[in-house]
């Protein structure tokens, strides 16, 4: 329901034929997110290594554009084209004088160190406020500056007359068709670039890119979030947060506290079981996104992330992916492979790697409970959702879209219903009817219209026991006052009070008067109830 689910850097492998805004395009509609913004212009003719930023992270593009950048070029001699590079349109051909291999390499290492280069015409730099490619398609020539950039090195890999290909490491902004194209007239039969291959943009590596293909698999497997990575350094907490109770949210408070006094982003890492979840997992990651928390990040905990070392974690993920610069956990924060990271353990390398790390003690009750999932689990599974409400800070609440069931509501019934398929990851209370408040969401997960209404949460039996259905758990909503469609909306649907147990019915007819006569009536006594107390 949110219009930027992912927030942090992916390393995508751009591949020859697209544009890099095409490529930001292509993931808008992978990802069903709008804020994608790319950090390095690829030409359409050259792949390799394109870093995007998905959501919040395109506030910190900037910080990823100044890295060193490496390329596998191949240059073509004696071919000269208006855009420097094979795709134009040839202005001179000559032939290759036989150049000995030290004629090929002084000439490409005269290059090495900083240059003055000339801003091609067809590029998106802007001149007059249009981009110098605009001109130049009309055939236009203007005067532009030349750019002071830096080439860190030069390796020839093979000449081959009249290619030469080379790998080139070189600062922000330097082009490499240009380099081609004046290495060429130092030669003095000039030269366009037939071939670009983007190796590395600062820690990004080609060998870790994904294409478009293995991000739309990652997004289907929920795994996603693992390939992220944070340009800016961040004030981490880690923890499962798989409820966001009020010991979660104090937690969030001295992150960002600390956050503030470091001037550092805020990151959450939610350690992801894949089950005993008090909430969705998607609602916690929208709250924590609320409440001004810069990055989410979600690391299912698979068998190879439980194998992973304690050393690897802290250095490879939380360090270098995540760029941490400080940690807030609770007391029993653990990590690694047979749980070697602990609280001792990140105080015993702070001062060697160069983070901050602060614990959180253990939020109580006025009676000295300690707030804890598991707590809150229990209370849930026993019916005691009141209770449960009150250490979460929230009411228990379930979120989905509307689907299809057996259209028996309107048809059989009397009164259209709303189907929702329970997640696996979520705890739940007991099958029974409750009175519920049930909210439409727009898109970007703002409440729309709010209406009061009874659920049956489980398998319903009087409908489904011979259905294709049985096997599932539903929550079956029908909304008070409610007319209209709601087939394909987004609703979320909180639980206040419990009914009665869910059971089977001898008929439909049965099951209709229970519902009329009893469930509704109730429902509406605990609403009433509900104002007189508000006043």
């Amino acid at each position: 329901m949110n219009n930027n689910p992912y927030n942090g850097f992916l390393n995508i492998y751009k591949e020859a034929g697209y544009t890099s805004m095409d490529v930001c395009a292509k993931l808008r509609g992978i990802l069903g997110m709008r804020k994608i913004g790319h950090a390095g212009t690829l030409d359409p003719m050259a792949e390799g290594v394109l870093p995007v930023a998905l959501g919040r992270a395109t506030k910190d593009v900037d910080r990823l554009g100044d890295g060193t950048k490496t390329y596998r070029a191949v240059m073509l001699l004696g071919v000269v084209t208006d855009t420097q590079d094979i795709t134009g349109s040839r202005l001179s051909e000559r032939e290759v004088p036989a150049f000995s291999d030290q004629d090929i390499k002084e000439a490409l290492l005269s290059f090495v160190g900083t240059y003055d280069q000339l801003t091609p015409m067809y590029s998106a730099r802007k001149v007059g406020g249009k981009k110098l490619y605009e001109y130049a398609r009309k055939g236009m020539t203007v005067e532009r500056k030349t750019k002071r950039v830096e080439i860190l090195s030069i390796d020839i890999d093979e000449i081959a007359l009249p290619r030469v290909t080379f790998t080139v490491s070189c600062t922000k902004g330097t082009y490499i068709r240009t380099l081609c194209s004046d290495i060429g007239d130092r030669l003095g039969c000039g030269a366009c670039m037939e071939e670009l291959i983007r190796l590395r943009v600062g820690e990004y590596d080609i060998d870790d890119a994904l294409r478009l293909s293995d991000i739309e698999r990652m997004r289907d497997e929920g795994s996603l979030d693992e390939a992220l990575s944070i340009a800016s350094g961040c004030a981490v907490a880690l923890g499962k947060f798989d409820g966001l109770h009020l010991g979660h949210k104090m937690i969030i408070q001295r992150l960002r506290a600390c956050a503030q006094r470091n001037k550092l982003r805020t990151c959450v890492i939610m350690l992801d079981t894949g089950c005993g979840y008090v909430c969705q997992r998607e609602e916690v990651k929208q709250e924590l996104l609320s409440m001004d928390i810069d990055y989410v990040v979600r690391l299912r905990m698979t068998e190879s992330f439980r194998h992973m070392k304690a050393d690897t974690f802290l250095r490879k993920v939380l360090m270098e992916r995540l760029s941490m610069r400080a940690l807030v956990s609770g007391e029993d924060v653990s990590f690694g492979y047979m749980k070697e990271g602990n609280a001792d353990y990140l105080r015993a390398r702070m001062d060697e790697l160069g983070y901050s790390f602060e614990t959180v003690d253990k939020l109580r009750t006025a009676d000295g409970t300690v707030i804890s999932s598991t707590l809150i689990r229990n209370l849930i599974v026993e019916g005691n959702i009141g209770r449960a409400a009150a250490l979460l800070g929230r009411d228990i609440t379930i979120g989905g879209r509307v689907v299809h069931g057996r259209h028996l509501g309107s048809s059989v019934l009397g009164f259209p219903t709303m189907n929702l398929e329970m997640p696996p990851e979520l705890v739940l209370p007991p099958f029974g009817v409750y009175a519920v408040r049930l909210c439409f969401m727009d898109r970007k997960g703002e409440i729309l219209d709010t209406y009061e209404g009874i659920a049956n949460l489980g398998r319903k039996p009087t409908v489904d026991a011979d259905d294709v259905y049985k096997d599932k758990i539903w929550l079956e909503t029908f909304a008070f006052d409610y007319e209209g469609d709601a087939y394909g909306r987004d609703i979320k649907v909180s639980l206040l009070h419990f009914i009665r147990p869910e059971r089977k019915f001898g008929s439909l007819e049965e099951l209709r008067d229970q519902l009329l006569s009893r469930d509704m009536q109730e429902a509406k006594k605990y609403f009433e109830g509900i104002k007189k107390a508000e006043g």
